[in-house]
């Protein structure tokens, strides 16, 4: 559900009170946290690599990061 710490992200955008770019910015940082390549988010998500290297979200990487090492 939407209580999960992985599925809380999801309750803003399901509120509609996220814009576009802050939806972007999110989705291209939790699959490049996924992928660690640039290359390779870009094509998962369909996008040019430079989109995705200026749309990352680094105070949220760092978080799924840190989130990643402790699991």
């Amino acid at each position: 559900g939407l209580s999960s710490p992985s599925a809380a992200w999801a309750e803003p955008i399901l509120r509609g009170v996220v814009t576009a770019d802050e939806l972007l910015r999110r989705y291209c940082t939790r699959v490049y946290a996924s992928t660690g390549s640039y290359e390779q988010t870009a094509s998962v998500l369909g996008i040019d690599r430079r989109t995705v290297k200026t749309k990352l979200d680094p105070v949220l990487l760092q978080r799924l990061s840190e989130r990643q090492e402790t699991s």
